[in-house]
This record gives C-alpha cells, sequence and structure tokens, in this order.
C-alpha cells in the first residue's frame, strides 16, 4: 500500500513538473519577444526601458509596437497558451492566471497592463474573472504562494473593463477561441451523419476536420470551382487556415454575429451554428428571444441587423441562458443523443455567462 502510494506520488509530482515546464516555456516566449527590440530591458526590479540610442517619441512608438505585438501574440503563441490551460482543471487555471500575472509585475506599467489584457482574454475563454480573482473556498486569500495583492486585483478588474468599452462588438476570434477547443482534429465517426456526403447511388464517407463537416467541405470545394467529388484525404488534408476562413465566411460573417453586443451571447450563438447548424440556430434564436420579451414576426430573418439589434436590447444573461436551455432541448430531442449527448453537453456547458465584473466582492 505504500509502495503504491509512492508510486502515485511520484507520478503527480512528475506531472507537476511536466507543467510547469509547459508553463515556464510560455513565459519564455514573452519574455523573449519583451527582450528582442532595440530597447533593452534592465532588470526583473526596474520599470525602466533604455532606449539611449534612440530619440523619445520613436522610443514610445517602439513600445506601443512591440506591446500591441505581444498583445496580439500571434495565433502561435495564443493557441500555445490555450493548449496548455485546456489539460489543466479549473483549480489550476486559476493557479497559472495568479502565476503568470505575477511574473508581469515587475514590467513597466504600459507593457502590463497591455499583457495582462491579452492573457486575461485567453483565460475567460475557461473559466470567469469572478472564479480568477476570488479567493479560494475556505480563505480568505489566494491559496497560492504569492497570490495577487488589491492592487493587482483592482488593475486586473480595471483593465478587463477597459478592454470591453474599446468594442461594442463581439469578436469572433474569441468565438473561434472556445470553438477550436471543443473541434480538435479529425473526426471518422461513421455514427455522425455530418461525416459523408451524398453521391450519385449513396453516400460516400468524409469524415469531419477542424470542426468542418463533410456537406460544409462539399460545398466549399463546389464554391472553388472544384469539380471532382470530395474525398476522405481531401478532409484528412484539411488546413486550420482554410477551415478558419470557412468558419469565418460562413457561420459568422453571413449571420453578422459581429452586430451582437454581448460576447458571451455570441459564444454561445455562434458555437450552436458551428455545432448545432445554422438552420437550427434560426429556431432556438427565435424561441430564446420570445422567451425575453420580443415579438417576432414570421417576416423577421433571424440573422438579420435587425433582429440582433433587438437581441441587444434585453437583458444578456437572461438571453444566454435562454439560448443554452432551447440548445439543450435540440439535443435531447436528437435521434443520436444517447450516442454523443455527453460530449454535446459537455461542451454546452463550458460556455460560460462572464457577466459584469464591477461589482466583485474581494472580501
Amino acid at each position: 500500500m505504500i509502495l503504491i502510494y509512492t508510486l502515485m506520488n511520484k507520478i503527480s509530482k512528475y506531472n507537476d513538473f511536466l507543467l510547469e515546464k509547459q508553463f515556464n516555456s510560455i513565459i519564455d516566449d514573452i519574455f523573449r519577444i519583451v527582450e528582442d527590440v532595440e530597447g533593452k530591458w534592465t532588470s526583473p526590479t526596474t520599470i525602466e526601458w533604455d532606449y539611449s540610442n534612440e530619440e523619445p517619441e520613436k522610443d514610445k512608438n517602439d513600445v506601443d509596437e512591440l506591446t500591441d505585438k505581444i498583445i496580439d501574440f500571434g495565433e502561435k503563441a495564443l493557441n500555445k497558451l490555450r493548449d496548455f490551460l485546456q489539460k489543466l482543471p479549473k483549480e489550476k487555471i486559476k493557479e497559472y492566471y495568479v502565476k503568470m500575472v505575477n511574473k508581469f509585475k515587475s514590467l513597466p506599467e504600459t507593457l502590463r497592463r497591455k499583457l495582462i489584457g491579452g492573457v486575461t482574454g485567453v483565460f475567460l475563454t475557461f473559466v470567469s474573472l469572478t472564479y480568477l480573482l476570488s479567493p479560494s473556498a475556505g480563505s480568505t486569500h489566494h491559496i497560492f504562494k504569492g497570490g495577487l495583492d488589491d492592487a493587482q486585483t483592482e488593475e486586473i478588474i480595471q483593465v478587463t473593463k477597459d478592454k470591453k468599452e474599446v468594442s461594442s462588438h463581439a469578436s469572433f476570434e474569441k468565438a473561434q477561441g472556445l470553438v477550436k477547443l471543443a473541434e480538435a482534429g479529425y473526426s471518422d465517426d461513421r455514427g455522425d451523419n455530418g461525416n459523408f456526403i451524398d453521391v450519385p447511388g449513396g453516400r460516400r464517407f468524409i469524415g469531419t476536420n477542424h470542426g468542418i463537416s463533410a456537406p460544409i467541405l462539399d460545398e466549399y470545394f463546389k464554391e472553388q470551382g472544384i469539380k471532382r467529388l470530395l474525398t476522405k484525404d481531401d478532409m484528412i488534408n484539411l488546413s486550420y487556415k482554410t477551415a478558419l476562413k470557412i468558419y469565418k465566411a460562413d457561420y459568422w460573417d453571413a449571420q453578422h454575429l459581429s452586430e451582437l453586443s454581448n460576447q458571451d451571447v455570441a459564444n454561445v450563438i455562434y458555437d450552436g451554428c458551428v455545432n448545432q447548424g445554422i438552420d437550427a440556430m434560426r429556431s432556438i434564436v427565435r424561441d430564446a428571444l420570445e422567451d425575453n420579451g420580443i415579438e417576432i414576426s414570421d417576416d423577421d430573418v433571424i440573422f438579420s441587423k435587425e433582429v440582433l439589434t433587438k437581441a441587444n436590447s434585453v437583458n444578456q444573461e437572461n438571453l444566454f441562458n435562454s439560448i443554452k436551455k432551447f440548445r439543450e432541448s435540440r439535443y435531447r430531442e436528437s435521434e443520436t443523443f444517447k450516442r454523443h449527448g455527453d460530449g454535446w453537453l459537455n461542451r454546452l456547458n463550458t460556455i460560460s455567462y462572464q457577466g459584469e465584473i464591477s461589482n466583485l466582492d474581494k472580501a
């Protein structure tokens, strides 16, 4: 018994070691960008940048260009952080958020705030800001060594509020970040009708990749003027870049989802369009709007700018919850719910309403 306990303890420590190694690699990438400029990062304790060979105005432009580059991170770095967080249980996500913010503590204020805004956006695709900043259960303080102090917490809240105020429109990139977590790699599930296309004399198995179903890729081929029949190899070799192009054009732009003012509402609608189909989501959104007192006529186009403007006028949390409710009902009505239901509901439950952060209780 003692031997088993010792072995399990060693495995746990080794797993923690691997996580720390990955986390430090992400931090190294960030600081490599910070250091790889004409100005030089002088020490972990200073908050000054040394641009002795540059004119003052150019220095500021260089810093702004650098920090904008870091906040964007590039697709590669963002994906690296998302992939890391995807492996973690909820409590570990909070732990590594605290660690990451503390890594930025001695950076110059402008750079620090932009970095905090960037990484917080990634963390918020997994958990709420309230959860990240609130004390752990049974404690009035963070349980992690070097937990966030009041000044850091206030700064995070302000940075996040500032980012929300910058844009009144939902972001495709944020919504797609959630979808990408759910739609990983090639699927050869022959029990999924979305993995087949109709061909003369029957059906052909194609599969799904990056969440792009066989009928959707088949339609894309036709739009591109490719006249031959779609094959399984075409799906296997589908690049994420092409998948992203399809998602943006057919699922986001065609539904005018940028007209939505609340990111959480946009997330749950967009994910539904991808996973349950656009036609299904038209019906779901119609029901959700009526559930919140919005009258919808038979002539109304659900994903028109006019109807989405009406959607922006109601309580957003109530609308979000209505959409989730009707999405779940739709899942449960499916003939294949017994086979796929657990996965569908798990996917739906990962999409949460972040809400406003101004009333966070820091007691």
